[in-house]
């Protein structure tokens, strides 16, 4: 029995020493007014260290030891649905088993009101097993708290103020479903002819004289795409006829909640959303990433017309903090197992951890990934303090207690700002790196099947592309 936090000693540094864990408990807790909240950070972090252990014993003892077969079971295209591999199927339900999709979701919806920062430091863990894994599993509770978000901001969550607690929120069903690990959502942004550019986007968002909505257009390279629940920007106002100026194209985008089937008494599924395909990578062989069509499909408007973009920044801005920690995890597993081969590997009357380029090479990678764990540490506490001193502000009765969040929030906004895209860069190229050098460390074997370092390498070549 393994466990991928017990044998990280720097992941334990931040959990016990390394973050302040005061003010970012007292947000999540509601000002630790609510009648099940943790009165305290002191009594919360041990419940924190708790689940932390849950996610480093599932890491080591499911997915890593199915991260060669998680490769080499590719999901399948049939009869219109995505069938996966049976290891990831098997990893999904061990997931399941220790409700783990419920871990940053509200209590009052399903969820164990845990921090997303301990969220993330788990999904490192995950992601040292297999990034296809971790990729995955953040399109469950990631996209449910997207959804909670998304209602605060356009005001369709309320607030019991005398109980400090949430009462209710639009997309209440689908946090549940997803706490419950029946369901999982995704973002469809990409198009054949737009990436980037969303201001190329074509997809469109119609309005019926009865006021509701449907969408119709396709979109590709979409993680998790098999999923329920579809977050998609979709066009609802074409730009000016003389062409606007430069934001003329993302001012026309909506965002919309669609639904990709409903499941019938027998337990089969009435598809709205087609999958047409899904991607053949050179890497991340155990998620989904599907090419859909949308043909007048009905959707729900989340906020006004025109905001979606906006909208986006809000889920982009967290994704880009989880592709920081992702990347962290595979320069973990790359370290590790260069390390361990260079230490049995002799040549020359010693072990080749103990020649000098060899040593040099796996010193800056851990120096690189102590480093990179503190930027993403940093990163995701100051998204993580925005993001709740916004959402709390908006329900918080006492003058003073506004004021006081009023006065924070400047400055986590601007720190998160800064932070997050320098993590998504360089934590996403070091993970190439250190993949890269994990092969080279290897020499030949490396460059088989047998190591498993040139799947590292394969699985690291996308993160400085996407998010």
């Amino acid at each position: 029995m393994g466990n991928f936090f017990h044998d990280n000693d720097d992941i334990r540094f931040y959990l016990d020493r390394g973050i302040d864990w005061a003010p970012l408990v007292e947000v999540t807790e509601y000002g630790f007014r609510a009648p099940d909240a943790f009165a305290s950070a002191d009594e919360a972090v041990p419940f924190y260290r708790e689940m932390l252990e849950a996610i480093g014993a599932l890491a080591a003892d499911e997915v890593a030891p199915r991260a060669a077969r998680l490769d080499r079971e590719h999901p399948r295209l049939v009869d219109g649905e995505a069938v996966e591999g049976e290891s990831a199927l098997a990893v999904a339900a061990a997931f399941r088993q220790a409700e783990l999709h419920r871990l940053c979701l509200p209590r009052e919806f399903g969820g164990l009101n845990v921090p997303l920062l301990v969220y993330f430091l788990g999904g490192e863990l995950i992601a040292r097993a297999d990034v296809a894994t971790m990729n995955h599993f953040s399109f469950h509770g990631g996209m449910a708290m997207a959804a909670l978000a998304y209602s605060v901001r356009e005001g369709t969550t309320t607030f019991d103020v005398a109980g400090h607690r949430l009462a209710d929120t639009r997309f209440r069903a689908m946090i549940e479903e997803i706490a419950a690990g029946e369901a999982w959502g995704c973002m469809d942004i990409t198009e054949p002819d737009a990436g980037s550019d969303m201001a190329r986007l074509r997809t469109r968002g119609e309005q019926a004289a009865d006021g509701s909505w449907t969408v119709t257009g396709q979109k590709i390279f979409i993680t998790s795409g098999h999923g329920k629940y579809h977050f998609v920007i979709a066009r609802t106002e074409e730009p000016p006829a003389d062409g606007g100026d430069e934001f003329s194209g993302l001012r026309g985008l909506s965002m919309f909640l669609v639904e990709a089937y409903e499941t019938r008494p027998d337990g089969t599924r009435q598809r709205h959303v087609q999958i047409e395909r899904i991607e053949e990578k050179l890497g991340h062989h155990a998620s989904v990433t599907a090419a859909l069509s949308f043909d007048h499909v009905p959707a729900q408007l989340i906020g006004k017309r025109g905001e979606g973009f906006a909208y986006m920044l809000v889920l982009m801005n967290n994704a880009r903090v989880g592709v920081g920690f992702e990347s962290i995890g595979l320069c973990e597993a790359a370290y590790r197992l260069a390390s361990d081969y260079a230490a049995e590997r002799r040549s020359m009357g010693k072990s080749i951890a103990r020649h000098e380029l060899i040593a040099d090479l796996l010193d800056e990678m851990r120096v690189d990934i102590a480093g990179l764990r503190a930027l993403a540490v940093d990163a995701g506490y100051h998204e993580e303090m925005a993001q709740k001193l916004g959402m709390l502000g908006r329900f918080e009765p006492s003058p003073e207690v506004r004021a006081r969040s009023d006065r924070a929030l400047p400055h986590h906004r601007e720190r998160s700002r800064r932070l997050t895209p320098l993590l998504k860069f360089l934590a996403a190229e070091k993970a190439v790196e250190c993949a890269r050098r994990a092969m080279q460390i290897h020499g030949g074997v490396g460059y088989t099947q047998d190591y498993g370092a040139e799947k590292l390498l394969r699985d690291a070549l996308v993160l400085p592309v996407y998010e």
